[in-house]
């Protein structure tokens, strides 16, 4: 009996420990109907069969339980509202089950990450699997956006973009396709900028950090991820990740051999490019435009689309919950307008609370990194720095912490650079065992 036994529980350790890669995975995966991904039938279903063995092993330290609080309040305040009605000819309620699984799935990851730290992972050790599993993935998305120069992707990746069929007046990937703005399997280019800079950021991590430096690893995965993020034309990768990027390089150990072997294997690549008939990027004119000054345009005009000026819908949409419903916004179900930052997000769906909750979400982040988490010598240091500066600034152009599988990434990282200590006992590996035992 004894013998049966042990290959199934070799098994559940195999599937416990393959946990987080799965997730990873499947924030990668399609659509399964209207408004569910693959991402979030993991991410949920796993948690709900995992707390029930786990609850009671959970710990949150004190940065920890204080952002899980945090965002519970914020959570809460917004879902508790959600029936304001907008004034009927102005603008029309948006959805409120996508609403209240925008608030709702952070705390899940966040739970989600404590469960993997509470089955036998350390906090070191997870970071290098989501980043190693990470990595792999946008890399691969970086090779299916290039293939979108030589084929219309929208038959096979609709289901990536959303469950209906891609139309150009449905679907943002779509309409940034006929602009030659190619994304992969991201539905937005500013969703695939911040996946591109969050992988390079990853990449610099696992293959240049002091004592692990691997310039051929770093250049074989950051090339395809740079090739990715340019054809994307994404602002958020091009004028933040990019110089992110680079600072982080500067920062970790041997820069010289690690730039001269990237821009060795980068002319290879141009060399060979050369003899395959590649058609022209349709893309580049959005470089060109990104990058001149004299189109006559104001810089937050050029880097916003108009978007959130005061005539663009997101200003018109913020000034309009200000004047009707200024304190708690119109609840989870919001607006039906496009959230173009998270501040704009804020306030439809929770008024000047919601935004006072968020901004001190945020403002705990920053704190922690001021006072020293992680360690200002350790190799995670300019990583974390990284990692944080990007979701600050993303917050301006996209709601990055509330955004479709940008934001599992975002928060799984925060968590195991900023919010676990690293000092935090580690009895995980006593607790997988009781997790097999309970579980047979």
């Amino acid at each position: 009996m004894l013998n049966m036994d042990l290959p199934r529980a070799g098994r559940r350790r195999l599937l416990v420990r393959a946990w987080p890669v799965i997730v990873v995975v499947a924030a990668f995966g399609p659509y399964l109907t209207n408004g569910f991904r693959t991402e979030q039938l993991v991410v949920y279903g796993s948690l709900l069969a995992a707390l029930p063995f786990l609850a009671s092993r959970l710990r949150f330290g004190g940065l920890y339980a204080c952002v899980l609080g945090l965002w519970v309040l914020l959570a809460f305040s917004i879902i508790i509202n959600p029936d304001r009605s907008a004034i009927p000819g102005r603008f029309l309620p948006g959805s409120l089950l996508s609403g209240v699984d925008s608030y709702l799935y952070p705390l899940a990851v966040l739970l989600l990450v404590s469960c993997w730290l509470a089955t036998g992972y350390t906090r070191l050790a997870l970071l290098d699997v989501v980043c190693k599993a990470f990595v792999a993935l946008v890399a691969g998305n970086g090779i299916i956006a290039f293939s979108g120069l030589f084929v219309n992707p929208t038959g096979w990746l609709q289901r990536f973009w959303g469950y209906a069929p891609a139309t150009f007046e449905t679907t943002v990937a779509v309409r940034a396709f006929s602009n030659g703005r190619l994304t992969g399997i991201f539905a937005q280019p500013a969703e695939a900028g911040i996946a591109y800079s969050l992988a390079l950021f990853a990449a610099l991590y696992l293959f240049g950090r002091p004592g692990r430096d691997r310039p051929v690893p770093l250049g074989l995965v950051a090339t395809p991820v740079l090739v990715g993020g340019v054809l994307s034309a994404s602002k958020m990768f091009l004028l933040i990740g990019i110089p992110l990027a680079l600072w982080q390089a500067v920062r970790q150990g041997r820069r010289v051999r690690r730039v001269l072997v990237i821009v060795g294997m980068a002319g290879m690549i141009r060399v060979a490019l050369t003899q395959v008939d590649i058609p022209q990027w349709r893309g580049a004119w959005m470089l060109s435009t990104l990058f001149s000054g004299n189109d006559g345009t104001g810089i937050a005009g050029k880097y916003t689309a108009g978007r959130l000026g005061s005539n663009g819908a997101s200003g018109v949409a913020f000034d309009y919950v200000l004047n009707t419903q200024p304190w708690f916004g119109y609840g989870a179900g919001g607006l039906a307008v496009s959230y173009d930052s998270s501040w704009v997000e804020a306030v439809i769906v929770g008024g000047i609370v919601g935004v006072v909750l968020f901004a001190l979400v945020l403002a705990v982040l920053v704190g922690a990194w001021l006072s020293g988490r992680p360690a200002l010598s350790g190799p995670q240091r300019p990583f974390t720095t990284s990692v944080l500066a990007m979701s600050l600034a993303a917050t301006a152009g996209l709601p990055a912490f509330t955004a479709n599988r940008v934001a599992l990434f975002i928060w799984i990282f925060l968590a195991l650079l900023i919010l676990v200590g690293e000092g935090q006992p580690d009895n995980a590996r006593k607790n997988l065992g009781k997790l097999l035992e309970k579980a047979s």
